[in-house]
């Protein structure tokens, strides 16, 4: 079993199309709740009920083209659906992509073929594993466990190398304490980190600090800390 990810299988096409319908779509994906309730029951209709069956149909944009031929749905509306199903599973992040690693430290994973979060998350998941790797590599066991909570925190949709930072920062440094965080607070402490360290300019507001509480509940509590 992958559980790096969700487990797409788990997901259903119903609680997919409640996402997309409770979610502040960016500009570029307001389309998807455009007659979401046919669409969806055409999706139904050939046979696929869950993300990991949508995965599998849309997997490239020939398959997606092939699709739209085949369903009647328009396929630009499809190519827009195929990205937001894998905004779900986030590309493992290059461990030299977070703020605040020391380059020696990301060089010495390399030279053991660690080179992103999904490589580091084989070998991190215990604590037995993690004080391993790191007399292993003469690498620090605080700096393999800052790594550990990063790589935990970029499996989180939205969370990219920089605001697992400002998350791991602020004190809600796992993906399991991001899914009891309250967005309201969360949300100040993050803007007070943010501030203080000047990772980003980036603007975020409490919605989508919610939207990331909301979606790491289904993440998989994979590591022990």
């Amino acid at each position: 079993m992958n559980e790096y990810h969700i487990d797409l299988e788990k997901f259903s096409l119903d609680e997919f199309k409640n996402k997309i319908s409770e979610s502040e779509l960016i500009p570029s994906r307001k389309m998807l709740k455009d007659d979401i309730d046919a669409r969806f029951k055409v999706l139904k209709d050939n046979n696929i009920h869950n993300l990991q069956d949508l995965t599998n149909i849309l997997k490239t944009p020939k398959k997606t083209r092939e699709f739209a031929q085949k369903s009647g749905l328009p396929e630009d509306y499809l190519l827009i659906l195929r990205r937001e199903v894998n905004s779900y599973t986030p590309k493992p992040v290059n461990l030299e992509k977070f703020p605040g690693v020391e380059k020696e430290t990301v060089n010495k994973l390399k030279s053991a073929g660690i080179k992103n979060t999904a490589h580091l998350f084989k070998k991190v998941k215990t604590p037995e594993d993690r004080i391993k790797l790191a007399a292993e590599l003469e690498i620090s066991e605080e700096e393999i466990l800052e790594l550990t909570k990063l790589a935990d925190l970029s499996r989180i949709k939205w969370v990219g190398p920089v605001f697992a930072r400002i998350f791991l920062d602020s004190g809600t440094d796992t993906a399991e304490k991001v899914s009891e965080a309250n967005a309201g607070s969360f949300y100040k402490k993050l803007v007070e980190r943010n501030h203080e360290k000047k990772y980003t300019k980036a603007k975020f507001m409490e919605s989508d600090v919610a939207l990331c509480i909301n979606v790491s509940k289904m993440v998989p509590k994979a590591i022990k800390y």
